[in-house]
């Protein structure tokens, strides 16, 4: 396998299906925080994104963690009180990953990552195993940065 071929590809995380996870076996998720689950700088987590999340948790029994490289939000994000987090992470370095999946309980395989970094993202997590998404939302800016990232993780697919 490539190592920054991801498992899967999504345009937001609301195109991520719970029940094929479930399916391939994930019982937990490493996600970025900045341009993929949250806008950088954004000042409050949206009520989609809070359902999203609680979704995964219940209906689907997978467990979440937060695991970036930026410094933790200035403002106190709800999100960050109900999921784990792990703000400067040094990702793509084991020790990032390692001490998200003690925080989960879960082993590699059972373990998916979800950002929009070629290399902190999914080379840090295909290194290790895991099923990696690579989700690069329309909002990211510049666009041009988003766009070329969906390419290079295009071309890689093949």
């Amino acid at each position: 396998m490539p190592i920054f071929k991801p498992s899967q590809i999504a345009r937001s995380i609301y195109e991520i299906d719970g029940d094929a996870l479930q399916r391939a076996g994930i019982k937990g998720i490493i996600l970025d925080w900045n341009n993929t689950i949250m806008k950088k700088n954004a000042e409050s987590v949206s009520d989609s994104l809070k359902t999203w999340l609680k979704n995964f948790q219940s209906r689907y029994a997978i467990k979440l963690i937060i695991v970036s490289n930026s410094k933790p939000p200035i403002q106190k994000h709800g999100l960050i009180n109900e999921i784990p987090a792990l703000f400067e992470a040094g990702k793509p370095k084991k020790k990032a990953f390692f001490a998200a999946l003690d925080i989960l309980g879960t082993r590699r395989n059972e373990t998916a990552v979800i950002g929009n970094g070629i290399i902190t993202d999914l080379w840090g997590g295909n290194r290790l195993g895991m099923y990696t998404i690579f989700v690069s939302p329309s909002w990211t800016k510049p666009r041009f940065i988003g766009v070329v990232k969906r390419l290079v993780v295009k071309v890689l697919r093949v």
